[in-house]
């Protein structure tokens, strides 16, 4: 799927709420689709995490350092494909 692909989906309003919760402050003022993404990188990246380190000798300092480069590799990714 291209970066700039859209999905559409019905989420349960009580569900993006604790989604907004979790998140906290930096969570507040954004649109509901904005949350939800946020989230779902959350979650993702806490699982390149996991499987990072259930994978190898590192740390979790370690893992987590690669996978926020890998985070933002991603990003850039996207930036200059867009």
């Amino acid at each position: 799927m291209a970066s700039r692909d859209k999905v559409n989906l019905a989420l349960d309003a009580e569900m993006v709420e604790r989604a907004r919760q979790q998140l906290g402050e930096p969570a507040d003022g954004l649109d509901d689709a904005a949350v939800v993404e946020r989230a779902l990188n959350a979650y993702l990246l806490r699982r390149l995490i996991d499987s990072t380190q259930a994978g190898s000798d590192l740390t979790a300092e370690e893992a987590e350092r690669v996978a926020y480069e890998e985070l933002r590799a991603s990003r850039r990714e996207r930036r200059d494909a867009a």
